[in-house]
């Protein structure tokens, strides 16, 4: 039986000077363009197989994700970095299933519902930093990196309140919880630590990846550098999972219980064993770096779509004027009243997925799709960014297009926004079948109340861009990050509010 077409190669190298360096995800749909949604490249003696849309994403992937449910070894990021002991990169076996257990115990739909006062309270908080931060800079405009710093502490102090409580320790506490200069060191560490993982991530974006004999070779032999910085970042990741955790192990035991992860999980497990302290302890850390990176991410690329589509953000406007009012902020309740905001959100997720090529999968037996042969042991990637710019499901892909997710007679709330009943992205942002991230209900919430409430304080222009044409070519230019995390590289924005400073001041402290 053939295997999928793809790429021509070299003896022995195979596509070696083929794999795209970077922006992965838009060479694969080239490739789709031209070989088909299901193609093959070669790494050596590896097979890479690459699914572009969504039908042979969902056949492989969930149908039968009990045999692609595995990770393919990952050398550099998995083994010499240690990001195998978290869920990402975990194997298919029983310490996933334990770890996905644990997780879905606390971070389910349902049982995320609890938490949506915590995430309503964090974006509101965040409005009213985010307006004392603009009124304070001539003309409103606001640097990326100034509103991103916001945003990075308001997520990370969130989630971290969410995995390990949110009631902070005295800075005397001596260890028993987290204290607020904890935190704010953990967000930092955590950043650097999830930065190098994207950046390892990215498949055989190491030499060590295709060639794994050579993580056997001594730190000190020349071109080992590869061994110091895993050195560092493994050093640097025990340390960023341990030391919260004991923290918050430290807590409970002295007595102060928390509706948090960690505390709900050894409520669940009232006489752990070292093993199950140590599953808690990497779960936490996955669910907070999985978590806060991805609602950043999105968040950012929300910043910039609503500056260079106005269009789009009046009709959100109209939406929350009508809906909500300016007596308060939406709440994550008034979700279903407010389609075109959810809409909003989606092509945020659509155009800008956080990981456009999601985590590989590897195959577990020899599979079969559409009369091609996937061999045992082949790298399998979802090329997810491709999927979500599939033309034959989405229409004009590139165009940044909240309506495209609305049915054709309007919205409750505006029967001229007149859509074209496009899919729904689905869960397709946060990956496939049995490797489907376990936080993502957590996530989605948090993007969606972050989203509606900036909008429901604030419009976002651009800087120094006045005509629609210009936008668009903005739009179309951007530039984002390499590697395997997706988003935005510093832009500014004007961010001008649509409320006095009363309203916001009693809107965020309720």
């Amino acid at each position: 039986m053939p295997k999928p077409p793809g790429p021509p190669g070299w003896p022995i190298i195979g596509n070696v000077f083929d794999n795209p360096p970077s922006q992965k995800h838009k060479t694969f749909r080239e490739w789709g363009m031209q070989y088909g949604p299901v193609l093959r490249y070669r790494l050596l003696t590896e097979d890479i197989i690459v699914l572009n849309n969504r039908e042979a994403a969902y056949e492989l992937l969930e149908k039968r994700s009990l045999t692609t449910q595995d990770r393919p070894s990952q050398v550099m990021c998995g083994e010499l970095m240690s990001w195998n002991h978290g869920i990402a990169l975990s194997p298919a076996g029983h310490r996933h299933r334990t770890y996905r257990k644990l997780v879905n115990s606390v971070l389910s739909a349902n049982a995320t519902k609890s938490l949506w006062p915590v995430q309503e309270r964090a974006a509101r908080m965040f409005v009213q930093e985010l307006f004392n931060k603009c009124s304070t800079i001539s003309n409103k405009n606001m640097a990326e990196y100034e509103f991103l710093e916001l945003l990075r502490r308001s997520v990370g102090m969130n989630v971290a309140g969410i995995i390990f409580g949110s009631e902070l320790a005295p800075e005397d506490s001596d260890g028993h919880g987290m204290t607020e200069k904890d935190v704010d060191e953990y967000i930092h560490a955590a950043d650097v630590a999830h930065s190098l993982f994207g950046k390892a991530l990215a498949p055989f974006a190491y030499m060590v990846d295709w060639l794994p004999w050579l993580k056997y070779v001594p730190e000190s032999f020349p071109f080992a550098g590869f061994k110091r910085e895993a050195r560092h970042a493994r050093e640097d990741l025990i340390k960023l999972t341990m030391d919260p955790f004991n923290k918050t192990l430290q807590r409970i035991t002295s007595g102060s219980s928390q509706n948090c992860y960690v505390d709900l999980c050894l409520l669940d497990n009232p006489n752990p064993t070292p093993e199950v302290l140590n599953n808690i302890a990497w779960t936490a850390m996955s669910a907070y770096t999985g978590g806060s990176d991805t609602t950043i991410g999105v968040v950012t690329s929300f910043f910039l779509a609503a500056s260079l589509h106005p269009e789009a953000q009046k009709l959100a406007h109209l939406e929350l004027d009508q809906v909500i009012g300016a007596g308060r902020m939406p709440l994550l309740s008034d979700r279903a009243q407010l389609p075109y905001v959810s809409a909003f959100v989606q092509e945020c997720l659509r155009t800008c997925p956080a990981v456009p090529v999601g985590v590989a999968h590897r195959a577990m037996k020899d599979e079969v799709i559409n009369g091609y042969l996937v061999s045992k042991g082949s790298t399998i990637i979802a090329n997810i960014w491709g999927i979500l710019h599939d033309s034959s499901i989405y229409s004009a892909p590139f165009t940044f297009n909240p309506s495209r997710f609305l049915p054709s007679i309007g919205t409750p709330t505006n029967s001229n926004v007149c859509g074209l009943s496009e899919p729904s992205i689905g869960n397709i942002p946060f990956g496939f079948g049995r490797r489907i991230c376990p936080g993502m209900h957590l996530a989605d919430s948090g993007i969606w109340i972050y989203v509606a409430c900036v909008l429901w304080a604030f419009e976002i222009r651009p800087k120094d861009i006045a005509s629609n044409d210009d936008m668009r070519r903005a739009w179309d230019d951007a530039k984002f990050s390499e590697g395997a995390l997706l988003h935005p590289l510093p832009f500014k924005v004007q961010i001008i509010p649509r409320l006095n400073a009363a309203d916001i001041q009693v809107q965020s402290n309720k």
